[in-house]
């Protein structure tokens, strides 16, 4: 069964890029370009995987952690920037992210692995 995954990301091409690898590792993708639109995906529907970009129109990412903090446990979050200065990185973590990776560092089938990674059970 496809995982249900929010693709939060302003860039059209990034949008693309990620969207489209994703879809082909049985990810059912869906993509709001704003923190705001994501918050009302996120209010009509439940993900399993929230893949989300820091630098954001309307909400940015630290934003739409705060606002977010009432997900659903099986909901995993990751951010995907560019931005890497700890301070944030740090603040993000302390709202329970799940992974941190940088997008120049992260091709899109390496973060397809790392998902399904994140999606297995620690024993």
């Amino acid at each position: 069964m496809d995982k249900q995954l929010l693709l939060i990301e302003d860039f059209p091409v990034i949008q693309h890029l990620y969207g489209t690898a994703l879809k082909g590792h049985y990810f059912n993708v869906d993509i709001a370009s704003d923190g705001a639109a994501a918050l009302e995906k996120v209010a009509q529907k439940e993900y399993d995987f929230i893949i989300l970009d820091l630098l954001l129109p309307k909400v940015n990412g630290i934003e739409f952690l705060e606002k977010f903090q009432n997900r659903p446990k099986q909901t995993k979050i990751v951010i995907l920037s560019d931005f890497k200065e700890p301070k944030t990185v740090d603040q993000a973590y302390k709202l329970h992210i799940d992974g941190y990776f940088i997008k120049a560092e992260t091709p899109p089938s390496e973060l397809a692995d790392k998902l399904i990674a994140l999606s297995k059970p620690n024993y």
